[in-house]
């Protein structure tokens, strides 16, 4: 999954995407810059516009899917 990630933050034009974990919660990616993957790739650290984030461990994240929606955060 993780490089499905880089490929989603790489990809031009950007489209905002959502990380969905093993837990259920999903994370909303706005921008390229919303994100970021560690480089050993065992990570993913999500910012938000609040200037929060979230650490997520590679091996909780299940599914990403695209969203049409410029928002961010987490449900």
């Amino acid at each position: 999954m993780i490089a499905d990630v880089r490929q989603h933050l790489a990809a031009a034009p950007f489209e905002p995407f959502s990380i969905i974990t093993s837990s259920g919660h999903r994370y909303q990616v706005a921008s390229p810059d919303h994100a970021g993957v560690h480089p050993r790739g065992s990570r993913v650290v999500v910012w938000f516009d609040d200037d929060s984030s979230v650490t997520l461990a590679a091996l909780h994240i299940v599914a990403i899917e695209k969203n049409g929606s410029g928002t961010n955060g987490s449900a």
